[in-house]
C-alpha cells in the first residue's frame, strides 16, 4: 500500500512523536547545566528507540519516522549549541571547548518485514536515500556530517511472511519499541488461499476465525509481541465494529493492552 505523508504523520505523531516533542519542551526548565545534561540524555534516548513496521512495503513509514527523528535530534543539537555559545560569552573570549554536533540515530534502529522481494529491496534503498538527504540537511545546519558513502548497514528489513515470522527474533522487544504500519486488509470473501492459511496458522483455536479480516493477524501478533509499549496500524473499521469484535478483542485486552 502507498500511504501519504499526511496519513503517516497521523500515525507517527500520537504514537511517539508528540510525546517526544513535549518532553523536549520541558527541558527548557532549569539551569543551563541541567538543560545540557537533560538534552544529552534525550539525544541518547533517540539513539536507542526502535521503529518496527511488520508490513513495511517500500518503507514509507520507516522513512518518515527516520526523518522526523533526525529533525528532532537536530533541534536537540541546536539547543546544545546555544548553551555552548552562552558558555563562550561568559568566558569573555577565553577559549572554551568547541561544540561538535553529531548524530546518534542509526538506520539499524529501523526494522521491517515485507513479503514482496522488490518492495523489500526498495525499502532498503529508500532508507539509504533518506539517510543521505538528512545528512545533507545536517551539514547545512552544523557544517559537517558523516559521509553517506561507503554505504553502511541499512535498516533491519527482511523479505518474509510477517504472519509466520518471529517478530521478536528480528526486533527483540527490549527498550523503547514502536510498532506501526499499514498492513494488508482482506475481508474473508476476497482472501487468497495463502492468506486463509495464514489466518488458520494464527487463529485456528478461535471460534469463527474464518470471518476475520486478514489485518487481524498484525493486531493479534502485535498484542502478543508487546510486553509494554504502543502500536498503531492503519486499518479498516471492521476491526472495531460488527461480529469480528467479540472474536479477538477480549484476547487482546487480556494481554493488558488498551485502545
Amino acid at each position: 500500500h502507498y500511504t501519504s505523508v499526511t496519513n503517516i504523520m497521523k500515525v507517527i505523531e500520537p504514537l511517539f512523536l508528540n510525546d517526544l516533542n513535549a518532553e523536549l519542551e520541558k527541558i527548557e526548565e532549569g539551569s543551563s547545566k541541567q538543560k545540557e545534561s537533560k538534552l544529552i540524555s534525550f539525544q541518547q534516548r533517540i539513539g536507542e528507540i526502535k521503529i518496527f513496521d511488520p508490513a513495511c512495503g517500500s518503507g514509507n513509514f520507516l522513512i518518515i519516522a527516520y526523518k522526523e527523528l533526525r529533525k528532532l535530534e537536530m533541534e536537540v543539537l541546536s539547543r546544545l549549541q546555544e548553551i555552548n555559545d552562552e558558555k563562550q560569552d561568559i568566558k569573555s573570549g577565553v577559549m572554551a571547548q568547541v561544540f561538535q554536533a553529531f548524530s546518534v540515530l542509526k538506520l539499524s534502529q529501523f526494522y521491517g518485514i515485507e513479503l514482496d522481494d522488490f518492495a523489500h529491496e526498495v525499502a532498503i534503498l529508500s532508507l539509504w536515500l533518506a539517510e543521505h538527504q538528512m545528512n545533507v540537511e545536517f551539514k547545512v545546519e552544523f557544517g559537517e556530517a558523516l559521509p553517506s558513502l561507503p554505504l553502511k548497514k541499512s535498516g533491519n528489513v527482511i523479505c518474509a511472511n510477517a504472519v509466520r515470522e518471529s517478530w521478536n527474533d528480528l526486533c527483540p522487544n527490549e527498550g523503547e519499541v514502536y510498532l506501526l504500519g499499514n498492513p494488508p486488509y482482506r475481508g474473508s470473501s476476497i482472501q487468497s488461499k495463502e492468506q486463509k492459511d495464514d489466518l488458520n496458522f494464527i487463529f485456528s483455536k478461535f471460534d469463527g476465525f474464518k470471518k476475520l479480516d486478514y489485518i487481524w493477524c498484525w493486531f493479534y501478533k502485535g498484542a502478543k509481541y508487546l510486553k509494554k509499549g504502543k502500536l498503531a496500524f492503519v486499518s479498516t473499521n471492521s476491526i472495531c465494529q460488527g461480529e469480528q469484535v467479540s472474536i479477538i478483542w477480549p484476547e487482546i485486552f487480556d494481554s493488558g493492552l488498551v485502545i
